[in-house]
């Protein structure tokens, strides 16, 4: 172990104690008792090390520790030449074995992002497949229904009874999302809870970078679904009409999750024409999205994270090699 970097007043003062163990005041290795008493002097010295000097709760290993520094300062002070040359060579030995480490560590590694990518990609194709086969399955069960497009009366009765349950439950303070989805395959509970924080592009994040899903803040909001049926265009019609119906109120953007009225929409690549499950989603809070502790997203939380190309891997980093050395 060698010694801590020492101020040179303290240096002085090592060097002066072993004088002053010595009769004949030269330079000369102490033996365990005449290291004992010196760092008991020097354990007075203002420089001393703090946790030289802290003696509470210290254990027989911990003051063997600080033994042993002191042995490699009192070497330092007898040879100095002799001590750089044997602190080089246990860096290198350290070195090759801190290299040899994190190569088989970076192997490790490698075959550990080797097994995780084709799990990964396993797993992304059985996900793809219960999907088309779930979505297959929907259009054949709703082949033969029919749902009429609503006329404009009744699109904007049923806008007006979901801004008022908005405005009702919201209060002054609290935030709303409206968003539209489809659902085959799965209970219309779990798919708007799925959906209600965006799947792609996350609306809201915790601080920190953590993505926001119902369960962190089911406690606080309200789920509302005001359209279930099988016309895509009912659905995103209520959607667009809400949220231009809050817009037009002044709603600010801090009390709500969506940017604009009608951004997106619940068919994806299917026909209009073709009947499909959908619904029309409301999220509500009567709190501020600040006092249950999330935040709007930022451009930052969306930005694509960067990779490291593969030269830049393999090419070493000069800064480390010289330190090492």
């Amino acid at each position: 172990m060698p010694p801590p970097p020492f101020p040179e007043t303290f240096w002085a003062a090592v060097e002066k104690g072993v004088r002053d163990i010595d009769t004949n005041g030269e330079l000369r290795k102490l033996n365990a008792p005449e290291k004992r008493q010196l760092l008991a002097d020097l354990r007075e010295h203002e420089d001393c090390p703090e946790e030289w000097k802290n003696r509470k709760n210290m254990t027989p290993k911990k003051q063997q520790y600080i033994l042993n520094g002191l042995h490699q300062a009192i070497e330092k002070l007898l040879n100095p030449d002799e001590f750089k040359k044997k602190q080089k060579a246990k860096n290198a030995i350290n070195n090759a074995i801190n290299n040899k480490r994190n190569r088989e560590n970076g192997k490790k590694k490698a075959a550990n992002d080797k097994y995780n990518a084709i799990n990964n990609a396993i797993n992304s194709a059985k996900r793809s497949k219960a999907l088309r086969e779930a979505n297959a399955q929907a259009i054949l069960e709703n082949k033969d229904h029919h749902e009429d497009t609503w006329d404009e009366d009744t699109l904007e009765k049923e806008a007006t009874d979901t801004v008022k349950y908005i405005v009702k439950r919201c209060g002054v303070n609290g935030f709303v999302h409206v968003f539209v989805g489809a659902w085959p395959g799965k209970k219309l509970k779990e798919a708007v809870e799925a959906e209600c924080f965006g799947r792609g592009k996350h609306a809201v994040f915790i601080d920190g970078g953590r993505r926001v899903h119902y369960h962190h803040v089911s406690d606080h909001v309200k789920l509302l679904i005001p359209y279930t049926g099988i016309n895509c265009v009912n659905a995103d019609g209520l959607e667009k009409r809400v949220q231009k119906k809050l817009l037009d109120m002044g709603w600010p953007q801090h009390r709500r999750m969506f940017f604009r009225a009608g951004m997106g929409s619940c068919k994806g690549k299917r026909a209009v024409k073709i009947p499909f499950p959908y619904y029309t989603g409301v999220l509500v809070c009567d709190q501020s999205m600040k006092q249950i502790g999330i935040r709007l997203a930022t451009k930052k939380d969306h930005a694509p994270k960067r990779k490291r190309s593969s030269s830049a891997l393999q090419k070493p980093n000069p800064i480390r090699r010289s330190a090492r050395n």
